[in-house]
């Protein structure tokens, strides 16, 4: 088959030039994070934003292992995580004690709650590679078109790099245009095939490969429920069953705080917020008789947060969570500590103690979009109210409702509260559900929301 004029051409030769520079230095940047393994230094795929803007998401981080006597403030440490065995994280050393290293991500406004021993330093980071590991994060985030969009790019460029053929690869085969045609081919398969790797390698960098030295272990890859359990929830509903009444929780508090679901008017769905890997359901409330509530009596909480997923679109507001005094299920009569949407959209905080007291967020939220709510209160830090990573609003308030209550998630009690919607039943879907009794940092919040980025 003779091959048209116009790919033996200088313009075909310059495309497919240019083509095998950009397959050869992909594959360059993947060599770059795998070869160090050779001599015992490690990669490490950021995966969040807690080190910004010196290491970013999608960044490969090539690690130098580092003696633990010689460790100095300011560099940047890659360790085993304090608060999660077996996973990894990646901070600044800001200060060196007896008791061990105190770190803190450069977009965090506090320093980690937890020291690390020097004993869990796996090294210390060395250089970056900028956006090499894009595809493990969108492979973590479910991301499909980003990633089918990078292999029909490569599948592109292969196909460019081919496009020039010099004159004498039309004429018969020989056994030198043969030999040309096999090693110019096996070279341009061999760089596509190591570029299209890089999301499975990358993703694989826990694993060890075929030479035992080279063990890549990547940061840690939170879900949702990891972040309840790294913040000692004492309540957290996943809300993933399929089926029955239970909705069980992962907290400290145990089974006996598992919380149940109403018989009618609650739905199993699969597009739930991008929390993980089998963590992405959600259960729809009908807005009329769909609820959740716990039967393990709970005494008078003065300090706890609240977080939980949410995504509706209804103009009839609706209790998103609260505590209350009703049994079984039944209408509390006395109820507080709750955040509710108001009719327009917007969301309301607010706990009682002889008066209410409630703080708004500026703007609405029916949106139709995923939102994470955080809640807060202490008569020390007084009302916090977040919304998708970011404090929308704060009162004070001398302290919350003295009584014996229970955890209600979808629906409760609003009469005589600010702003009370048509609806106490919630309309749209929930997922993720904590309860804290402690008051989560603001960089503990902005963790949680960032999960799904």
């Amino acid at each position: 088959m003779t091959t048209p004029s116009w790919r033996h051409g200088w313009a075909a030769l310059a495309v497919s030039t240019l083509s095998r520079i950009a397959l050869g230095a992909l594959a360059l940047l993947l060599a770059t994070s795998l070869v160090p393994a050779l001599v015992g230094w490690q990669s490490t795929v950021v995966m969040s934003g807690s080190m910004a803007p010196a290491l970013a998401p999608g960044d490969v981080a090539v690690v130098r292992p580092v003696d633990s006597a010689a460790l100095e403030p300011g560099a940047v440490l890659l360790v085993d995580d304090p608060d999660l065995p077996g996973r990894l994280r990646l901070h600044r050393l800001v200060a060196v004690d007896a008791a061990g290293l105190q770190l803190k991500g450069d977009a965090n406004p506090a320093a980690d709650s937890s020291l690390v021993d020097p004993a869990a330093v796996h090294g210390a980071v060395s250089f970056r590679l900028p956006l090499v590991g894009e595809p493990v994060v969108w492979l973590a985030e479910r991301r499909v078109w980003p990633l089918v969009g990078t292999a029909a790019g490569l599948a592109v460029l292969l196909a460019l790099a081919l496009l020039h053929r010099r004159p004498d690869d039309d004429l018969p085969a020989g056994p030198p245009s043969t030999g040309r045609g096999l090693r110019r081919g096996a070279v341009l398969t061999t760089a596509a095939l190591l570029t299209l790797a890089l999301p499975g390698a990358a993703a694989r960098f826990s694993d060890t490969t075929a030479t035992p030295r080279l063990t890549l272990p990547v940061a840690a890859v939170w879900n949702c429920s990891d972040v309840g359990s790294a913040n000692r929830a004492t309540h957290y509903y996943r809300m993933q069953e399929r089926s029955g009444t239970t909705a069980a929780t992962t907290g400290t508090a145990g089974s006996a705080a598992n919380g149940t679901y109403s018989p009618r008017g609650l739905t199993s769905v699969p597009d739930g917020p991008a929390c993980g890997p089998n963590e992405e359901r959600a259960v729809q409330f009908d807005g009329s008789s769909g609820a959740i509530w716990t039967t393990q009596a709970v005494t008078n909480p003065q300090t706890f947060t609240v977080q939980l997923w949410f995504r509706t679109t209804t103009n009839r507001g609706g209790k998103l969570i609260g505590f209350g005094n009703g049994t079984n299920g039944d209408l509390s009569s006395s109820y507080d500590r709750h955040v509710y949407l108001t009719n327009a959209g917007q969301l309301v905080f607010g706990v009682y103690n002889g008066s209410i007291y409630t703080v708004t967020s500026p703007r609405t939220y029916n949106d139709g979009g995923w939102h994470l709510v955080t809640a807060s209160f202490s008569a020390g830090t007084g009302l916090r109210l977040y919304v998708d990573g970011s404090l929308v609003a704060s009162g004070s308030a001398p302290a919350a409702e003295s009584i014996t209550g229970f955890w209600r998630i979808g629906y409760d009690n609003l009469n005589t509260w600010p702003s009370a919607p048509t609806s106490r039943y919630f309309a749209g879907s929930l997922a993720h559900v904590s309860i804290y009794n402690s008051v989560l940092s603001a960089s503990q919040v902005r963790d949680a929301w960032d999960i799904t980025r």
